[in-house]
Order: structure tokens, then C-alpha cells, then sequence
């Protein structure tokens, strides 16, 4: 596994983040090292499509980067006729997990799209996976995705969110920021590097709060709703239809 040092070196300038090539090479340390109980993140994956995994039906994990969560997927999947969606915009992302699926022995038709997840057409779905993904999307077409996900979901189908949240206290805010901080500052990255990482997602990557989320679930359709993991500001949320 490659080392993530893209920002290891002083910039004058720091560019917007971008899912590029580069970003593409280190991104599996990048995850592993940034993201508190993300293996965790993708067990639960897989436990929950064994529950909820209905016979003839698609699953889609939108925003696929690597395609952890889609071999999680494919792992759970325990019925016949089924087939897995992974779709991202970033072709780098979409080359690798293409490669990494390739090296793994699977059982289930997986399509692999580089597409914007917004135009994709979700339907006939018992799984719906979006691993900190909405994060990246404009907040004013936020609702109109879980939306489609609400309606191309099938009568006690699965939707998984993971986001960085934010907190409207400030007091709580912060000291979540500096929790994370600190979690990634033991996984070896240097103080520079996580602000100036923290510098290069700031219009990139815009977190909302809890209450957002649940109104957007409530807007949706979605009536069974609610987190089932938090480490720091690091959230998952589940919606079953």
C-alpha cells in the first residue's frame, strides 16, 4: 500500500482537492489513515446487505472510489439475480477499482460506470451505498439525490450514508476537529500536512449537521431512520424504506 505524502511539501499555493490520479495511488492509506473506523464501515457493509439483499434486485454503491464497498456488497449478497452499480466521476478512481475488482474471485455482475452519480437512474434497488460521497455534491442537489434514492429503493430496501458531519455548537465542533486531528496526527501525518490538507478540501468537501441529514431522510420518504456509528465527526446513518 502506497503512502500518502501529497501534502508533505510546502505549496505556495494549495489547489482545491481533487480525486486525480495522484489522489487515486495513495487513496486506500489515505482512507485507512484519515478516516476513523472506516474498516469497520465496510464490515458493516457487508453484514448489512446480507440482511437486506432482496432476490432480483440491483445494489449501487455511488461514489465507489476503490470498490471497497462494492466487494462489501458482493460479499453480503446471499440471493440469486442480483446485480452491483459502482459509479464515480473520477476516472483514476474508477481505473483502480476496476483493477482491484479484477483481482478478486466474484459471484455477482458488478457494472462499473464513471459517471456523476446525479445521473444515474437508481431503480430496483435493496441496496443503496453512499460512503462519503453527498459530502462532495453541491448542498442544493443534496435532497434531490436522496430523493431518487428514496424512490428507485424497493418496499424494505437499505440505504447507508457515511459523512463527515459538522455540529452547531462550537464548542462540540471543535473538539471533534481536534479529536480527528489528533487520530490522524497518530497515523503518522505531520501537523503541516493535515492543515494543509484540511486547507485544500475546504470548498471542496462542506459537511452538514445531524438534523440535515434526518430532514433530508424524513423529506425523502424515509420513516425508519437513524446512526448507527459515530467516531468523532465521522458518522453512518441507515434508512430503510
Amino acid at each position: 500500500m502506497k503512502k500518502d505524502k501529497i501534502f508533505s511539501k510546502k505549496n505556495k499555493k494549495i489547489d482545491p482537492f481533487e480525486f486525480n490520479a495522484e489522489v487515486a495511488g495513495v487513496f486506500k492509506d489515505m482512507l485507512h489513515r484519515s478516516i476513523p473506523s472506516y474498516p469497520s464501515t465496510i464490515e458493516t457493509i457487508e453484514s448489512l446487505t446480507e440482511q437486506y439483499i432482496q432476490p432480483g434486485s440491483n445494489c449501487y454503491d455511488l461514489g465507489c472510489s476503490l470498490g471497497a464497498a462494492t466487494l462489501a456488497i458482493e460479499k453480503g449478497i446471499n440471493v440469486k439475480g442480483c446485480k452491483i452499480f459502482a459509479v464515480d466521476n473520477s476516472q483514476p478512481m474508477i481505473n483502480k477499482c476496476q483493477s482491484n475488482i479484477n483481482n478478486e474471485v466474484t459471484h455477482v455482475p458488478i457494472e462499473i460506470i464513471n459517471d456523476d452519480i446525479l445521473n444515474i437512474d437508481i431503480n430496483n434497488a435493496s441496496v443503496v451505498i453512499m460512503n462519503y460521497t453527498l459530502q462532495f455534491i453541491d448542498k442544493n442537489k443534496r435532497q434531490l439525490m436522496i430523493d431518487k434514492i428514496y424512490s428507485g429503493l424497493r418496499k424494505g430496501g437499505l440505504f447507508l450514508l457515511s459523512e463527515k458531519i459538522t455540529n452547531e455548537n462550537e464548542i462540540i465542533r471543535d473538539q471533534l476537529i481536534k479529536l480527528h486531528h489528533d487520530f490522524k496526527y497518530k497515523n503518522s501525518y505531520s501537523r503541516f500536512e493535515i492543515n494543509q490538507k484540511k486547507a485544500a478540501l475546504e470548498e471542496v468537501l462542506v459537511c452538514d449537521d445531524s438534523p440535515t441529514h434526518y430532514s433530508r431522510f424524513k423529506k425523502a420518504g424515509f420513516i425508519n431512520f437513524g446512526l448507527w456509528m459515530q467516531h468523532f465527526n465521522f458518522v453512518s446513518y441507515i434508512a430503510i424504506k
